[in-house]
């Protein structure tokens, strides 16, 4: 919620209160989302702080919203300019509370940073709970080496400072360059939170007049996920492609002007459910990476967990653990970052191995996956916030 000016200056009186933090809207965040579907849940008492970047986030009673019109995918000095007002706003907003039991979930470095100064400074009692949705410093790997100190140097002291950390996959502890106490991480992959798939339903809006393999990508609008590759592939007339969400201006006007190809549908911004039923219908589920960015090669694949819930193959890169998870349950495709290796791959693909493979995805969840997210939070999540 955009707070009055008479709710910014009184304090919040709580006994017991999670107050999570995300760098934006949390209600378009799906992991971020399974947090505060769990408290309401179990109605412990919550508040949200976040980013509202683009002036469209709806108003909440139990949530601070810091008002900086911005939009996604902002670099330079007017990044770092905005994150330091952003720190700032955090500890702020965090002054507000009245002292009690209160446990902080940091939902990535910007949100952690913050929150662990204002434990040191102001409420020691405090714990700081983070959850690594990216190992910030592992993006920066083409910048000054300045930049990437200080991010470096922030994240150490975020991890030594925290009470818990939450990895997104277990493989992601490589990425951690020192000593930590095992203790302190647990592991809750980006699993879609849902308990029955009745809400996915065959749908004529997502269909195409002729018999090519419809590819789906529903995800934020950046070249580093080999876009202009599969939208020019459509283009050709090798695939259909339905495509959703948003971030990148270039590609919302480049993907809002070809509304009169026959083998593309973009659907803009969508909510998270919609999102997975543009998936269900689909023959293959499209998420590509750029192995030129340390993240990306850890990257925390939501996409592959949507898959397996779908009960849809996955068509990935090479060089990545989402690769070796994909290879090693034959559940999907795995190409280089080419548009020819992508071609090459559309080419060997069959409606039988399509079958073969969606069926493999679909007993992975039933028989690993589909109830690990509330086993998490009914145990290990809770007794962190207890």
């Amino acid at each position: 919620m955009v707070m009055g000016k008479h709710v910014e200056e009184s304090l919040i009186f709580c006994d017991n209160m999670v107050i999570l933090i995300r760098s934006n809207d949390i209600i378009s965040d799906p992991r971020a989302m399974k947090y505060v579907n769990f408290y309401q849940k179990e109605s412990i008492e919550y508040h949200l702080i976040g980013w509202n970047r683009d002036g469209h986030t709806k108003q909440s009673n139990n949530a601070h919203y810091y008002n900086n019109n911005i939009g996604y995918n902002i670099g330079g000095y007017k990044a770092a300019l905005n994150r330091i007002k952003w720190f700032f706003y955090v500890i702020k907003t965090l002054l507000l509370f009245k002292k009690g039991n209160i446990v902080i979930h940091a939902c990535d470095l910007d949100s952690a940073f913050p929150a662990i100064i204002y434990k040191k400074f102001f409420n020691r009692s405090v714990n700081v709970i983070f959850d690594v949705f990216d190992w910030y410093s592992a993006t920066l790997y083409n910048q000054p080496k300045f930049i990437l100190w200080s991010f470096k140097h922030m994240e150490r002291i975020v991890v030594c400072s925290s009470y818990k950390i939450i990895l997104c996959e277990v493989e992601r502890k490589e990425q951690i360059p020192y000593p930590i106490n095992e203790s302190k991480i647990s592991i809750l992959p980006n699993i879609p939170d849902f308990s029955d798939r009745m809400f996915l339903v065959a749908d004529p809006r997502y269909e195409f007049n002729n018999s090519l393999l419809t590819f789906a990508y529903v995800g934020g609008l950046v070249q580093e996920r080999c876009l202009d590759e599969i939208i020019e592939l459509a283009l050709k007339g090798r695939i259909n492609l339905l495509i959703a969400g948003y971030g990148g201006v270039n590609y919302e006007e480049k993907l809002s002007n070809l509304s009169d190809c026959p083998n593309i549908k973009y659907f803009g911004k969508v909510q998270y459910m919609d999102g997975l039923n543009i998936m269900y219908n689909a023959d293959i589920i499209y998420a590509m990476y750029a192995t030129s960015n340390p993240n990306h090669i850890y990257a925390a694949p939501n996409k592959y967990y949507e898959a397996m819930f779908l009960g849809k193959p996955l068509f990935t890169t090479k060089g990545t653990i989402v690769e070796r998870k994909v290879i090693q349950n034959n559940i999907g495709y795995v190409a280089g970052e080419s548009i020819e290796s992508i071609s090459d791959v559309i080419d060997t693909i069959t409606h039988d191995d399509l079958m073969i493979m969606g069926k493999n995805a679909s007993s992975l969840w039933n028989q690993k996956y589909c109830l690990y997210t509330k086993k998490y939070l009914d145990t290990i999540y809770k007794k962190m916030i207890f």
